[in-house]
């Protein structure tokens, strides 16, 4: 049933019983438009037609259920500020469980409907998915010169990059030819040979910047695949210099899914991987190790290495409550905690008991305290 004010009506009701009229009434008097459907697979149809946009779905737990499985990714992603009410009848407590477990459910609608409080319950979704979108507009204006000004940098300082690298390879080649260079001689070449690594991994990082920037430009989705397969592509585009691509070994204990929204994830990446092999520099047998796998009960990455433990200024700031670092180990991995934490998830540095030093990212896929709390409070009112 769909009142004519607008094309594509803003609640979508789905539900085996019809909607009694008293309800439609109340609904209709708050000026919003409703479509009925009592066929699941006509409403996944309807949910699946491009370019409809819906504020509110009320459904049973079967179609919640089913919304939550049978959608694609693109379909879920463009009813991202979807709220969704459970009409119940109490039948099945079981079957409502597993509706509230497996899709954010923002209100319970219980049998018989009472229209006032059923309109009330709707306008509170209403208002919910109003501040969701004007969040989401927010965040878009924000942060739509964002991508532009990113690739700009990086084709900006891309150029005087390569010009260090250029110099510091020509450099270190001119003082290699001297067979009896003295001490200071080697110092300098040293320091040549850390510049130019040094060169290649801001040029690394400023290559994935430019290639964000335009994915983000044209409204290009990135996948992100596993972890196992995102390690192996970054491991294969890493700027690797002498033997350092000798000493990474990969160990893939369990795979998982990364975070849909884990695209800074190359960047900590990379500079984790900085880190360990400057560390490395100098050692007798080094090795650098990655495992997939679980990290303290959580999916997670673990990246240690048998090189130079970290300073104490720096473990101090990862574990400060108001972190500040100075030195760019330290805002390095800084970032890279702060990176990980807007993932719900989060970075260790640890010194493990064998005297090897490893960082541990952990993604937090488990579903936040809030949520608990939020699905335990409608679990409540569904007990008898």
């Amino acid at each position: 049933m769909n009142t004519p004010r607008c094309q594509h009506p803003p609640i979508l009701w789905v539900d085996r019983a019809p909607l009694p009229a008293n309800v439609i009434t109340a609904v209709q008097a708050q000026q919003w438009t409703v479509r009925v459907e009592c066929d699941e697979d006509e409403a996944m149809d309807y949910l699946r037609t491009p370019g409809i946009e819906l504020a509110v779905i009320a459904a049973n737990q079967h179609m919640l259920r089913r919304m939550a499985s049978a959608l694609s990714h693109e379909d879920q992603a463009r009813h991202g500020q979807l709220v969704r009410m459970l009409i119940t009848d109490r039948c099945d407590p079981q079957a409502d469980y597993a509706a509230i477990n497996e899709a954010p459910v923002f209100r319970v609608l219980e049998k018989p409907l009472d229209p006032h409080s059923t309109g009330l319950h709707i306008r509170d979704a209403m208002g919910l998915y109003a501040r969701r979108r004007r969040e989401l507009l927010r965040g878009e204006n924000g942060g739509a010169t964002l991508p532009e000004a990113l690739a700009f940098l990086a084709h900006e300082i891309n150029t005087p990059l390569s010009l260090i690298q250029g110099y510091a390879h020509a450099l270190n080649h001119r003082l290699g030819a001297f067979a009896d260079a003295p001490a200071p001689t080697s110092a300098v070449k040293q320091a040549l040979e850390a510049s130019e690594r040094s060169a290649r991994h801001c040029q690394s990082l400023m290559s994935w910047a430019a290639e964000t920037a335009k994915n983000t430009c044209t409204h290009r989705e990135v996948a992100l695949g596993s972890a196992a397969e995102r390690i192996r592509a970054l491991l294969a585009s890493h700027p690797f210099t002498g033997g350092e691509s000798g000493w990474v070994s990969v160990d893939i204990e369990r795979d998982f899914p990364l975070p849909a929204k884990a695209a800074l994830l190359p960047m900590v990446f990379f500079t984790l991987m900085r880190t360990a092999l400057n560390a490395l520099q100098g050692t007798a047998r080094p090795h650098l190790r990655i495992t997939v796998g679980e990290q303290q009960g959580e999916p997670g990455i673990s990246i240690s290495h048998n090189g130079k433990h970290p300073s104490v200024d720096v473990l101090q700031a990862l574990t400060a409550s108001r972190a500040q670092a100075s030195g760019s180990a330290a805002m390095g991995l800084l970032f890279c905690q702060r990176a990980m934490r807007s993932l719900r998830g989060d970075l260790h540095i640890a010194v493990t008991p064998d005297g090897e030093t490893a960082a541990l990212l952990r993604f937090g896929l488990s579903v936040p305290d809030s949520e608990v709390q939020r699905k335990r409070d409608l679990a409540l009112r569904l007990s008898p």
